[in-house]
């Protein structure tokens, strides 16, 4: 499992990370899809607004399960050049984790506190937030099974799950494929039980890779704001060598972060 396995197959994890309150069946399917240390990712993000318009951000993001089962991610931009250098970084903490972001031209490292992590992240239908829970840092939820279902001609799990805290969300739905263990949709409630976002994966875009089955294409739409963002992962290494610095926020100005290693 040294080649590509996609960064989304974290997002199940993240939004059933209340592991006391997950059924069995559903958590071993999270756990066989789950790196076993660290995971290194080159990503492409296509944001389109409500005109059609379109951005294309790059980056490069770094995953890391620490001696203390906690983890930390660091999410670094290539491009679009005024972004380059700019870096987001979330370290898991409880009971909240602590999210740091960088802007080179700005030369300045800014916490980021609970009454931000509803915004977007550099343009992108993707808050901090939805970030946190891509990657499986967060977990001040409760979670309930309902019962399966079908959805596009494939048997789902279905689960609700309850953040609480400074969360952007009352409720997240979520659809996990049988089969694979890959979650097809989920639906992402604000207050007042409107659906705000839904992120999807179509099951022809799921690929086996080694062990697992991974999405290739994910997508974020906004359905109040009427904008979306197209997650396209480019390569993935699993289980590589990550110095614990590269995770330290003093050093987001300095460090430099590494390539994508190769065979």
């Amino acid at each position: 499992m040294n080649r590509l396995v996609m960064l989304t197959v974290l997002w199940l994890y993240a939004t059933l990370s209340l592991a006391a309150e997950i059924p069995g069946v559903v958590r071993v399917c999270m756990e066989k899809n789950t790196p076993a240390t660290s995971s290194v990712q080159s990503i492409e993000l296509r944001a389109r607004d409500r005109s059609g318009y379109e951005q294309v951000l790059e980056a490069n993001t770094y995953w890391k399960r620490g001696a203390d089962k906690h983890s930390s991610i660091l999410m670094h931009f290539n491009e679009p050049v005024d972004i380059r250098g700019a870096r987001f970084l979330i370290i898991e903490n409880i009971p909240q984790n602590d999210m740091y972001m960088y802007m080179p031209g700005l030369f300045k490292v800014r916490k980021i506190t609970s009454k931000r992590i509803s915004s977007s992240i550099l343009g992108t239908d993707f808050s901090y937030e939805d970030y946190e829970r891509l990657h499986g840092v967060f977990t001040n939820m409760r979670a309930e099974q309902y019962p399966d279902e079908v959805l596009d001609g494939r048997p789902v799990y279905v689960i609700n799950s309850y953040p609480e805290g400074d969360s952007g969300y009352e409720k997240i739905k979520t659809y996990i494929d049988i089969e694979t263990c890959v979650a097809l949709r989920t639906e992402l409630f604000e207050n007042g039980h409107q659906l705000r976002k839904m992120l999807t994966v179509k099951p022809d875009d799921i690929k086996k890779e080694g062990d697992i089955y991974v999405p290739r294409t994910l997508l974020m739409r906004d359905l109040r704001d009427k904008t979306e963002t197209r997650m396209l992962i480019q390569e993935i290494k699993t289980d590589v060598v990550l110095e614990d610095d590269l995770f330290d926020p003093a050093q987001l100005k300095q460090k430099k972060a590494p390539v994508i290693p190769t065979d």
